[in-house]
């Protein structure tokens, strides 16, 4: 008889993730994975081929360029509160892991983030999903349901700000009265890995919550406006005791040095990462406006490099159907089936090429 993994571990699912490439060699609009559709600056291409020139030695364990450069960048933050991971899904594991054991539950929102449920499981914990709050058409967090789902038993909450898959934000006065309502033992988990493209005065990635006490946490990425998905850089800004306890279980030497020399280049150029945010704003509105003319279906306002669409009855196909024939097309859309909205796409904000591309094919299948 074969080894057998725990039982909790047996029963994870696979975090669905949104095809890239398909066979037969014609070009491949990928709209499905929220990836930055820029490659890295020259700055960026010219560390990374410095750093694989040393990959013969470990990369630095303390991480001090990279950690500094983000306190830099960031605001003035405290580097020893730092911690760097493999993505910003690296540390959601961890995090889990360190702070909900068996027999402790997670609350995240029914539309959250899918690896939120994932890690919990994976440690070993109970997700529990709480409900959504409509207004108007656009679902979104609801910080009255997920304080009436607390028990005992609730160690953490994760809330990912901008929602992934929806594109909505909890403004700043909404999440700090959550977290002053939230028991102060409870581990509020903010995943902000979309809060580079927010425009909103009003919006807080939490940063400042994370400084007024000891229970919250922001998670933040280079695998998105920067660029660097396949480099695998995230990074979590936490209380001094937390970040102590993710040093105890995070790997040494977790970023290899190519992945961290790119990531501190990629910090060095500030006015390229303003104008890839103004860039997606304008190609995302428009592209958005577009969707909206069309028949049956509507577009959650969204604040991310991506919108969350969907085809209502009197759309001529629905969501599968859409998806079916736009990648039959070459332009991958991403299905929200597994968040629980079957009649929704996600749709990645690319080049304005590439999006005008993706009009006219959705456009061919609706009117």
């Amino acid at each position: 008889m074969p080894p057998r993994p725990v039982p909790s571990i047996a029963s994870l699912p696979i975090l669905p993730i949104g095809e890239s490439g398909a066979p037969g060699g014609g070009r491949i609009i990928g709209l499905a994975n929220n990836e930055n559709a820029e490659s890295p600056s020259p700055a960026v291409l010219a560390a990374l081929a410095e750093g694989a020139r040393h990959a013969n030695r470990y990369p630095d364990v303390a991480q001090s360029a990279l950690r500094d450069g983000i306190a830099r960048r960031y605001g003035d933050l405290d580097p020893d509160r730092i911690v760097c991971g493999v993505g910003s899904s690296d540390l959601i594991a961890l995090l889990a892991q360190c702070y909900c054991g068996p027999g402790d539950e997670t609350l995240i929102g029914r539309q959250g983030y899918l690896y939120f449920a994932i890690a919990t499981k994976a440690a070993g914990g109970h997700p529990v999903l709480a409900g959504s709050e409509i207004i108007g058409n656009r679902p979104g967090f609801d910080p009255e349901a997920i304080l009436a789902a607390v028990t005992p038993k609730t160690r953490i909450v994760f809330l990912d700000n901008p929602s992934n898959p929806l594109g909505t934000i909890v403004d700043r006065a909404r999440l700090t009265e959550f977290r002053a309502a939230l028991p102060d033992d409870i581990l509020l988990v903010l995943d902000a890995a979309y809060a580079d493209y927010v425009l909103d005065p009003d919006f807080e990635p939490g940063e400042a919550l994370v400084d007024a006490g000891d229970n919250t946490v922001v998670l933040r990425t280079f695998s998105k406006i920067y660029g660097l998905a396949g480099l695998r850089v995230g990074w979590a800004y936490a209380p001094a005791g937390i970040a102590e306890t993710l040093r105890r279980v995070v790997r040494p030497g977790n970023i290899p040095s190519p992945s961290l020399a790119a990531a501190v280049a990629a910090m060095n150029d500030p006015d390229l990462i303003d104008a890839r945010r103004h860039r997606n704003a304008r190609t995302r509105d428009r592209f958005a406006a577009d969707l909206r003319a069309l028949p049956g279906v509507s577009v959650l306002p969204s604040h991310t490099n991506f919108v969350f669409a969907t085809f209502q009855s009197g759309a001529r196909q629905g969501a599968a159907e859409v998806f079916a024939q736009a990648k039959a097309k070459g332009v991958f859309l991403r299905p929200m089936g597994p968040y629980g909205q079957p009649d929704s796409l996600r749709i990645t904000i690319g080049t304005d090429e590439e999006m005008t591309i993706a009009t006219e094919v959705l456009r061919g299948i609706l009117a």
